[in-house]
């Protein structure tokens, strides 16, 4: 299961002027609303569980997330 840091996720999966804060995005995983673990205080997203857009985004995080 790749992790995806909470900060990083949103810089590439969302649009210059459309991200949701780093905030928003942890509230979404402490509601379950997407996937997520948190670790040693640290929120990151699971790659794994997330429904990506399109498949071109699906690529781009996963390709990050093995780098």
């Amino acid at each position: 299961m790749p992790l995806m840091k909470v900060s990083v996720y949103r810089k590439k999966r969302f649009a210059e002027g459309s991200r949701p804060s780093v905030n928003t995005i942890k509230k979404w995983i402490d509601n379950g609303e997407i996937q997520g673990e948190i670790i040693g205080g640290m929120y990151y997203v699971d790659l794994d569980k997330i429904k990506p857009a399109n498949h071109l985004v699906s690529k781009v995080l996963r390709n990050d997330a093995t780098a």
